[in-house]
């Protein structure tokens, strides 16, 4: 993994190598380098994320610095699941050790996706389970350490009960304090109004001795301010400035794969109650991927890994429908995304031969964000995977003359010699091992609604490896972690750039079977994402050629809003 670009603004005065020139304890980052080797990353990857975080821990202000107020504003630029959540716990646990007292993680618009950052969080910084208070991740390897103060768990953000049960000053804790809420209206009120209560005072109306460091996850989402220049800033937006506003000295970094909203925000935008706007004005940082990332130019620019892992959708017209309201009826599912299950139960079932058998697979489905339309798929779904499952079980032990008279079983093997005839195992290999593949299958609706729990920490606990059918609209169209995906189904019209690739949950690592994950999508939708993946690729390119010409990150900004 390389190291990254990153451009500046050099007109504001900043020494980058501040915290090399400070005696600093470093306590939370050796734990979190030691929790990432025990979690078998890569010795060179994580000696590039050291480099990465020095840096970006440079690019924010010295908390312990005499000046009185400050106030830096930056960008982080990865790639769609790329470890994006891991470089930041390692800014926060750098930061913490520099004496940042304050620090907020804004962890996108859904409760699933907060949740899971709260998990990440709690294992690579906090050290215990936000609930049982058990010890978890860096907590185990330095039992004794200092623990980081918290309010949020698992189950609950800084709604107005927990606003109500804090009683204390942040100028009385002697350890960090961070929390991970959601980006919402009444969450941020109320963080503000306990803020605004306990820890300012009559004259003294802004927080003066607290270093407050806040990250916004999923930066480009609800962050930006859409309203015209003379009208009031939107509400999400308006109280994360209310918020920074609070406080004499504090830092904001955005993190996102899908820039374009930000650098659209204009950089001079200023509000006499709210601030100023949150344009990384100060610097933009262009992550690296690690060379084994299984990313956008890899599915779409380039022909041979494209030619294997796309598959068109032709007959979603005839079953699914295209617009996205309520009151629409789901009675059969196109024969493609039948086919794609099967794929997925063939799928595991290779893993598993290959050695795999303990690592999650799953396979995601997202084609509509009307909740009770994917309640109807899922029943629709169920049906076929029972009835595979019978077939599965009652043929797999037969020889393969008699098993391919039952009729699902013949079409799961023309599949299997469609798609995977090149692998290293025959039919008569698969056949018997179908039944164990297909067997743990469950299929889960992941939104606001369900009462289904797609929780891979859960089955984690209990070292049951877990194969998973998600099913679901806007909960799977951000941020959220589909662990061990292998088979995605997207049959959505969106033409929106940030939309379509935070859909793309199937980015990431796919170590050991890249070679089987596919990916089902329509004609359109492939040369939407093709276009896209250019953009953002050009996006790129461009800001490591305004970084050699020593460009600032508002020439940036105006660079791509007078782009044809």
């Amino acid at each position: 993994m390389g190291i990254g670009e990153v451009l500046v603004d050099t007109e504001v005065p900043h020494d980058e190598d501040w915290y090399n020139k400070r005696e600093i304890d470093y306590n939370f980052w050796p734990d979190y380098q030691k929790l990432l080797i025990d979690e078998k990353w890569p010795t060179n990857v994580i000696g590039a994320m050291n480099s990465v975080t020095d840096k970006i821990l440079g690019l924010l202000p010295d908390p312990i610095q005499d000046n009185e107020s400050w106030y830096r504003r930056g960008l982080v630029l990865g790639h769609v699941q790329s470890g994006k959540t891991a470089n930041y716990i390692g800014v926060i646990s750098k930061a913490a050790d520099a004496g940042y007292k304050f620090i907020i993680v804004i962890a996108g618009i859904h409760n699933n996706l907060r949740k899971q950052t709260q998990q990440r969080v709690d294992e690579g910084f906090v050290g215990r389970n936000s609930v049982t208070k058990e010890p978890i991740g860096v907590g185990k390897i330095t039992p004794n350490r200092v623990k980081p103060f918290t309010v949020t768990t698992l189950d609950s953000d800084f709604d107005k009960t927990v606003e109500r049960k804090i009683s204390l000053e942040l100028k009385d804790l002697n350890n960090t304090f961070v929390l991970v809420i959601k980006k919402n209206v009444s969450t941020l009120r109320s963080l503000y109004s306990w803020l605004k209560k306990l820890n300012t005072t009559q004259g003294y109306e802004r927080i003066s001795d607290i270093p407050m460091l806040m990250i916004d996850d999923e930066a480009d989402n609800a962050s930006i301010n859409t309203n015209k220049p003379d009208l009031d800033p939107t509400s999400t937006n308006k109280e994360l400035r209310n918020i920074l506003q609070l406080f004499k000295k504090r830092a904001y970094v955005g993190y996102t794969a899908t820039p374009f909203a930000n650098i659209f925000i204009n950089p001079d935008e200023s509000h006499d109650a709210h601030g100023n706007d949150l344009f990384p004005k100060d610097f933009i940082y262009c992550l690296d991927a690690p060379t084994n990332y299984f990313g956008s130019e890899k599915i779409f620019l380039e022909d041979a890994s494209s030619e294997r892992a796309i598959r068109i959708i032709n007959d979603g017209y005839l079953h699914l429908p295209q617009k996205q309201k309520k009151g629409v009826e789901v009675n059969s599912l196109p024969n493609s995304m039948i086919d794609a299950m099967y794929l997925f139960i063939l799928a595991r079932t290779i893993r598993n031969l290959r050695g795999q058998q303990d690592k999650h697979c799953s396979m995601l489905i997202n084609v509509h964000i009307v909740m009770d339309v994917q309640r109807q798929i899922k029943y629709l779904l169920d049906e076929e995977l029972r009835d595979l499952k019978r077939a599965v079980k009652f043929n797999c032990k037969k020889t393969e003359s008699e098993a391919i008279k039952e009729p699902l079983i013949q079409r799961v093997k023309e599949i299997f010699i469609k798609e995977y005839s090149s692998c290293e195992f025959t039919w008569l290999e698969v056949l018997p091992a179908l039944v164990d593949a297909a067997e743990t299958a469950k299929s889960f609706m992941v939104n606001s609604q369900s009462e289904d729990r797609l929780d891979y920490s859960e089955y984690d606990k209990n070292d049951e490896p877990l194969t998973a059918i998600a099913i679901g609209g806007l909960s799977l169209s951000r941020g959220l972690t589909v662990e061990g995906l292998i088979v995605s189904y997207i049959y959505r019209n969106s033409k929106m750039y940030d939309t379509l690739l935070q859909m793309g949950r199937w980015f990431g690592y796919r170590s050991g079977y890249e070679d089987l994950c596919r990916v089902y999508m329509t004609e359109d939708s492939l040369g939407w994402y093709t276009h896209i993946s250019e953009a953002t690729e050009e996006l790129r390119s461009q800001l490591k050629r305004m970084r050699r010409e020593g460009k600032s990150p508002s020439d940036f900004g105006l660079h791509v809003r007078a782009h044809p």
